[in-house]
């Protein structure tokens, strides 16, 4: 009988912004089924970092909680041993953006995201106050369906092809590696 190792999945999340945060780990309930409910949330302080060690196969998002989990929002997307056991990140706005983010892996061959705050020069129209006052940038698709195709040229200028889904088909901006210790960084 074969016994099988796995190396451990582990994210560690590093505040790059000016005051403690809340980070909400949402597994997936099925193929692209996301969840609403945290399985964990962590308090991460200024400047600091915390690793979280993920269950095999683990897929999902973590978000930043400026407001509650159904509010606009930047998602960091991971999945972990997928496809010839790869590890995949992915930052999107196709849900709000609530903050900058940068997914890397610790060998240093995986990056993707972005650094800059898009809310300052977004349309006003598209500028919003999340359910605890936090200013964010609604979706590009809201769950009552359409899309924000100004919002959409908006991001299209404001940073390289690649580093974000902004709408559903922007498949370049999926990143694999072999790593399964990945760095987020929170802005």
């Amino acid at each position: 009988m074969k016994s099988f190792l796995y190396s451990v999945n582990t994210i560690n999340v590093l505040n790059r912004g000016s005051h403690s945060i809340s980070v909400g780990f949402f597994k997936n309930v099925g193929p692209s089924q996301p969840s609403f409910v945290a399985e964990k949330t962590i308090t991460v302080s200024s400047g600091e970092t915390q690793s979280v060690s993920l269950k095999h196969g683990w897929e999902g998002r973590l978000q930043k909680l400026t407001g509650t989990p159904i509010d606009p929002a930047t998602w960091a997307e991971i999945h972990f041993n997928a496809w010839q056991d790869m590890t995949f990140c992915d930052i999107s706005l196709i849900r709000g953006f609530n903050g900058a983010m940068v997914f890397s892996s610790v060998d240093g061959r995986l990056r993707t995201g972005f650094t800059n705050d898009l809310r300052q020069g977004a349309p006003s129209k598209y500028k919003v106050k999340d359910s605890k006052g936090y200013d964010v940038l609604q979706p590009i698709e809201p769950y009552t369906g359409g899309r924000n195709h100004e919002l959409v040229a908006y991001y299209r200028k404001s940073m390289s092809k690649g580093n974000a889904y902004i709408i559903p088909d922007d498949h370049a901006s999926s990143h694999g590696t072999k790593d399964k210790q990945i760095n987020l960084e929170i802005y």
